[in-house]
């Protein structure tokens, strides 16, 4: 927990020093996705729906480096035999500190934190209880880009390596209930605990394209896969189409 604290103050003095790179690239970002959960608790039904999203990303380049923050919210109504759930996905914060690589720097790597918040109900299966997978992750990141003509194709990977993480273990009855902010808050920092591919993961893979040099509209696809392997197992496969409004003085 410690070495948690220590990272998250340095990723803050991080975001400090970052005010002064050369370039400030300012992103806003919808998105649709699809959301496919197999909780174990929900005696292994598949749950299947849309969401939407937002998103916002801050980043800071030069010619060495690239710090990125982003933070999005995101609603998804999943299904599974006319059973109807409500999925609830926040990011509060994720930094990027990536370093160029290669003659032109197109290529980056190095590591990223997340803050990330899963949070489900199942009224008509489980009344009012809540499923939740908390996690604070360090991981790793690359991306890459490429030209194609006039346009620009941009390539990322994002996994987490290690980090601490809040789960439900059981339900104790789900007839006596509280869905009030306060409880909320309160289940999903619970009995944080610490693990690295041995207890969960999450991995996101990106490709955006930007359709020429003044585009004001960029589109990307995301697919994501998060996996909690402990009792109660969880998986989750996100299928992404974002829709990025770029700045006006944006160049590729």
């Amino acid at each position: 927990m410690n070495k948690f604290i220590c990272f998250f103050l340095g990723s803050f003095l991080l975001a400090s020093l970052a005010r002064s790179q050369e370039t400030n690239i300012q992103t806003h970002t919808i998105y649709l996705n699809f959301l496919q959960i197999k909780e174990e608790m929900n005696y292994g039904l598949v749950f299947k729906g849309p969401g939407l999203g937002d998103a916002y990303t801050d980043s800071y380049q030069n010619k060495k480096r690239i710090f990125t923050y982003e933070g999005r919210f995101n609603i998804s109504v999943p299904m599974t035999r006319e059973i109807l759930a409500m999925s609830f996905n926040v990011v509060p914060l994720k930094l990027d500190y990536l370093f160029r690589t290669g003659a032109e720097g197109k290529v980056c790597v190095g590591p990223y934190l997340i803050t990330e918040y899963n949070y489900q109900a199942y009224p008509d299966l489980q009344s009012g209880y809540s499923f939740w997978l908390t996690h604070y992750s360090l991981g790793a990141a690359v991306t890459g880009w490429f030209p194609i003509k006039k346009s620009r194709i941009d390539l990322s990977l994002h996994t987490t390596l290690l980090g601490i993480t809040s789960r439900q273990t059981e339900i104790e009855d789900p007839y006596f209930f509280d869905q009030s902010f306060g409880y909320a808050m309160q289940y999903v920092h619970q009995d944080f605990q610490f693990g690295s591919w041995d207890r969960y993961n999450e991995t996101e893979f990106e490709v955006k394209w930007t359709p020429k040099e003044t585009s004001r509209l960029a589109f990307a696809y995301s697919f994501e896969i998060l996996y909690y392997s402990q009792f109660p197992t969880l998986t989750m496969i996100n299928n992404t189409i974002k829709f990025i409004i770029l700045p006006k003085k944006f160049r590729i």
